[in-house]
């Protein structure tokens, strides 16, 4: 009878995929996988003659057996159908969306990944693996629904504080939603789970822990600090000349995503500027009219390297009377921040890692924007610093000579 060898088939995938599972997990050898694609031909063969509901057993196993052998695009359509079918066991249902959602992300497929998600809650009235409420949440943040995207990733947090890739994604959801507060308190999870982040005020995506976290740094430390306040006058009158090359933050003239992104943090106000080491046309015709300042910039390695990463530009920065930066923490602590302040009025500040700092005009101020940190300019006049990028010493860069340490804050 078909479905009596339907059962005897599932029974040797069900063995070896349970050896697959434990040598991934490290704790078996590989299983040979040889047999695998001779049984699921054999399902094949079986599909016409069984009933509708032993054909969407036959599709999950065909799918899980694709999978297996990381034949991933004859694994998705089976997988669909076992998802879509009714009077599947509520273990095999579940057993097919959870392998089948990592593929509809792979893909790009959010509305049948929130889909799966959701009918995986309504199987078991509950959520049964953190990867579930995780991957709707990732499907619900890229269709823009960030609040119920950040609510499933909590949920996934919760059932699982160490999932690294649901705290990144929340955090995104979260911080466009302006929560700051559920940013800290979520991300307190990870810091007390440990093996990431150090401080709920430092959560970028990219964490190295080799780096030391510390919001600010001395700025006397650092040889392009010395640098940029020696040529303060050489910097001032080059800009001077640039006047009619201001531009809005996120017009996009820095040659990448990065602009459009910053633009995003503005909550009153305006913020311009004039980018000097980045990817566009728009960038060279301004160095071309800032010479010196952009040959001293591009003769220090860790800041002409860090704007070819396009991990940070160096670029005039000026904020106008009446501008807030919001709180949000910046990609990565493999950089770090120079400020040079150059027309500075009363009434502005920077706030990194809770500690508040005011600029000073002719001198550098050097945090690490991974850290939390917020801008507020309550003067009456606008607010202009010179703000590079550059590799953080610790970071493992071997173009230019390291800086000697100073003890962690």
């Amino acid at each position: 009878m078909p479905g009596a060898r339907l059962d005897e088939i599932r029974a040797q995938l069900d063995a070896v995929a349970t050896e697959h599972c434990q040598a991934v997990m490290g704790g078996a050898p590989r299983p040979d996988l040889a047999g695998i694609p001779g049984l699921l031909a054999e399902v094949q063969r079986l599909l016409p003659d069984l009933p509708s509901s032993e054909r969407a057993k036959a599709d999950m196993m065909m799918g899980c057996g694709w999978h297996m052998l990381g034949e991933d695009e004859k694994a998705l359509e089976p997988l669909l159908r076992a998802v879509s079918s009714q009077g599947l066991a509520v273990s095999d249902h579940l057993s097919a969306i959870l392998v089948v959602m990592p593929l509809l992300r792979q893909r790009c497929r959010w509305s049948q990944l929130l889909q799966a998600g959701e009918k995986a809650y309504d199987l078991a009235g509950r959520w049964v693996d953190p990867v579930l409420p995780f991957m709707k949440g990732v499907a619900l943040s890229r269709l823009n629904c960030m609040e119920q995207a950040a609510d499933c990733l909590e949920e996934a947090i919760q059932m699982k504080p160490g999932l690294k890739q649901a705290h990144l994604e929340f955090q995104q959801a979260a911080a466009e939603l302006g929560d700051t507060q559920r940013c800290r308190r979520v991300a307190q999870l990870l810091v007390d789970h440990g093996g990431y982040w150090v401080s709920s005020l430092q959560r970028p995506l990219h964490f190295d822990p080799k780096v030391r976290s510390q919001p600010w740094h001395d700025p006397r430390r650092f040889k392009l600090v010395h640098a940029l306040e020696d040529n303060f006058g050489v910097i001032c009158a080059e800009l001077e000349a640039m006047e009619r090359r201001w531009g809005k933050v996120g017009s996009g003239h820095r040659g990448n995503e990065n602009s459009r992104h910053d633009a995003d943090l503005v909550t009153a106000g305006e913020w311009q500027e004039v980018v000097l080491l980045g990817d566009s046309q728009e960038c060279q015709d301004n160095c071309a009219s800032c010479p010196r300042t952009s040959e001293l910039l591009q003769s220090f390695p860790e800041v002409a390297s860090c704007a070819a990463a396009k991990l940070g530009e160096s670029l005039f920065s000026r904020l106008l009377p009446g501008t807030r930066l919001r709180a949000h923490c910046g990609p990565t602590n493999l950089r770090l921040t120079c400020h040079l302040g150059i027309c500075i009025p009363s009434g502005c500040e920077i706030i990194c890692g809770g500690e508040a700092r005011r600029w000073e005009t002719g001198r550098c101020l050097v945090f690490d924007d991974s850290f939390e940190h917020e801008v507020r300019h309550e003067g009456a006049e606008a607010r202009t610093v010179l703000l590079v990028n550059f590799w953080h010493p610790d970071a493992e860069m071997p173009e230019w000579p390291k800086e000697p340490k100073e003890p962690a804050a």
